[in-house]
């Protein structure tokens, strides 16, 4: 039997329909201890330009077992839903999964000056370079820190300029990806970016690897089977993503159909 409690009284009246993608700025469980908040439009910017790409925005919120919870990609700070997370448990962690998830952070950080932020490689950098205010306090690494170590694993997804650090968490056998495969439901952009988007292959319902992520994982295949391996031997069964539509279902398939067969094994 479920207790009342704030996070299994929200289970009962989420559905899975309701995660995509309205309400924004509102907590909405997809399993034990794990969910996510759909964030507002933002945009693309290259040299220093905004361009006219809408893209959607995702976060994803974990409850560990020491009652912490954990931010991955944190979205634009809003008050109201951070008065509601502080319902499920203390917001402690602060995670960029990569340099290019990273830009709101500082505020959660100023909100929480408590919670940790955590840096992906090169972040710092990237932040300096956009005059970005934040400050990171601890670095990913291969392995999982003592803070997580018993709810989530994560691993290194090479992806040469894009690679990005990857999560498992264990307990709602949830694979946590940020840019290394979208998902993009076609209706939701505009022209031109629909059809550059369905030239890419990275649209609903096939989804596919981050095209700028491909010529690098070629590249680099001893790097790329040992990532690869590591999420088989995970066995998901939902993939949530940052962008797009996630897999709430059939994970595994999911798996081998874009990344193939676990390495050493058959497809």
């Amino acid at each position: 039997m479920i207790s009342d409690t704030p996070w299994n009284n929200a289970i009962r009246k989420t559905t899975l329909a309701a995660l995509l993608y309205e309400p924004i700025n509102v907590f909405k469980p997809i399993g034990k201890d794990i969910g996510i908040v759909d964030g507002p439009l933002e945009y693309f910017t290259a040299a220093g330009v905004r361009l006219p790409m809408p893209f959607t925005t995702r976060m994803t919120v974990v409850r560990l077992s020491s009652g912490d919870l954990l931010l991955h990609s944190p979205i634009k700070f809003d008050q109201a839903l951070a008065n509601e997370l502080q319902r499920l448990g203390r917001i402690r962690h602060l995670v960029s999964p990569n340099q290019f998830h990273y830009a709101h952070i500082g505020e959660w950080s100023t909100a929480f000056p408590d919670a940790i932020p955590w840096a992906s490689p090169r972040v710092r950098q990237r932040a300096r370079a956009r005059h970005v205010d934040v400050t990171f306090l601890r670095d990913l690494d291969f392995n999982p820190p003592d803070e997580w170590r018993q709810d989530i694993d994560q691993t290194l997804f090479p992806g040469g300029y894009f690679k990005e650090f990857i999560f498992f968490h264990s307990r709602s056998k949830t694979l946590v990806l940020t840019d290394t495969i979208f998902n993009i439901e076609l209706d939701k952009m505009p022209e031109p970016w629909r059809t550059a988007t369905r030239l890419s292959g990275m649209y609903y319902p096939c989804g596919q690897i981050f095209f700028g992520m491909r010529l690098p994982l070629l590249l680099q295949p001893r790097k790329a089977k040992a990532a690869i391996a590591k999420i088989h031997s995970w066995h998901p069964e939902r993939i949530v993503l940052s962008h797009g539509r996630c897999f709430d279902s059939c994970g595994e398939e999911v798996i081998r159909r874009i990344f193939g067969g676990a390495p050493g094994r058959n497809a």
